[in-house]
């Protein structure tokens, strides 16, 4: 039998090139019916999208081409519930006009796993990889997640994750981008909430901010499409750096312990004065520059489905008294009601921003305690709850 000149493609052929890529693109058919047109996604990732029977309640004077559309779920898994040394997580949405989604990590926290020490041969074994990588520490073993959302006009992103939890001796670094349309006005702007938050690691196991290297950015920039051109909006970085460097290998480093004890054996025999405190635990920069918290966390606002939520922050944060606002010199006895933002040993500013944005910084001493506390006030304002359903605040 003759055999083709060439073969012929499976109509099957997936179109994602590299592993941990993920493609999502929401449309609004007719008549008012959100749908994913696009979703794809490889291995390492997941991507699960999710239809809830919760429909947002138009105002009582809106016409009904301008009512709110049913907001869909993506849930975002990794397999194993968390980031080997390597992956590279890189998922890409779009919000078409008048679409809404909510996005979230039903696994719970997002686990950045550690690497396993160098060999000496001095290649690097990445657990869970097959092939042997670079012993280079801050490129073969940093973990890395990049989202990059696209939102249309009078479109909503409700993003609201578990926190990520790195492992000690692990790096991790995200980039988070969001585009909007920069010709947009009023009740036609794009609406965003974002919450971006990280703890110190498996307190079980006694890690308190024991990682390398955490590194968050959150960018939002207008698009004009017309022109092609953007502008940067807003850019929120946190990095935590334990600024440590690389002694080398095991090997190496026990031969420079035996030389110092040496060392100083050998200069305690020749002198009166006590030799130097060896073994001394180093310190650790990140805990030092966090204390007391073991959770710190970002949360960002805009657009008119979350001015009234925004509103309510700045309320909250102007009201607390300040130090200095007290007359120390009375004599009353009474004390004042604990602020929202002590309660539960929780710091927390709010400030707003260029283009209207609303920046919330808060640090609280442990997961469950920010949880309750942002979680308490996000239901009492009642915003997300009303546009995007109870489910979308899980995580809290």
């Amino acid at each position: 039998m003759r055999q083709p000149a060439m073969p012929i493609r499976s109509p099957f052929e997936s179109s994602i090139a590299k592993p941990g890529q993920g493609n999502v693109v929401l449309s609004l058919l007719p008549p008012n019916n959100p749908t994913l047109t696009t979703l794809t996604y490889k291995y390492p990732l997941k991507l699960v999208p999710r239809a809830p029977g919760f429909v947002p309640t138009p105002e009582p004077d809106a016409l009904s081409d301008s009512c709110p559309s049913r907001p869909i779920h993506l849930y975002l898994l990794t397999y194993g519930g968390g980031l080997l040394p390597g992956d590279h997580i890189e998922v890409s949405i779009k919000l078409d006009p008048k679409t809404r989604m909510v996005v979230t990590t039903p696994q719970g926290s997002t686990k950045i796993f550690k690497t396993e020490p160098n060999s000496d041969s001095g290649v690097s074994v990445i657990k869970g990889h097959r092939k042997k990588m670079p012993a280079n520490d801050h490129l073969s073993d940093m973990s890395q997640q990049s989202l990059d959302v696209r939102i249309g006009r009078e479109a909503a992103l409700c993003y609201l994750p578990d926190p990520s939890v790195p492992y000690k001796n692990s790096r991790y670094a995200q980039l988070q981008t969001f585009t909007v349309d920069a010709a947009a006005k009023g009740n036609q702007r794009s609406s965003l909430c974002v919450l971006d938050w990280v703890t110190q690691g498996r307190t079980s196991r006694g890690e308190n901010w024991n990682f390398h290297f955490w590194k968050g950015r959150n960018e939002v920039w207008a698009m004009d499409d017309k022109t092609g051109k953007s502008r940067l909006l807003l850019r929120d970085s946190v990095i935590l750096d334990d600024e440590s460097e690389d002694l080398g290998s095991d090997s190496e480093n026990e031969s420079l312990e035996a030389s110092e004890e040496a060392e100083l054996k050998s200069h305690s025999l020749h002198t009166n004065t006590p030799p130097q405190q060896a073994g001394l635990v180093p310190l650790n920069v990140i805990q030092e520059r966090t204390r007391p918290h073991g959770v710190v966390g970002t949360l960002i606002l805009s657009g008119p489905v979350f001015d009234s939520l925004g509103a309510y922050f700045m309320h909250q944060f102007t009201s607390q008294p300040r130090i200095g606002s007290r007359n120390w010199s009375s004599t009353s006895s009474s004390a004042p009601e604990p602020a929202l933002s002590t309660v539960g040993d929780v710091t927390w500013t709010a400030a707003r921003v260029r283009a209207g944005f609303v920046l919330v910084k808060f640090g609280a001493k442990d997961f469950e305690t920010a949880k309750h506390w942002l979680g308490g006030l996000l239901r009492e304002e009642g915003s997300v709850a009303r546009e995007f359903g109870e489910e979308a605040l899980f995580c809290l």
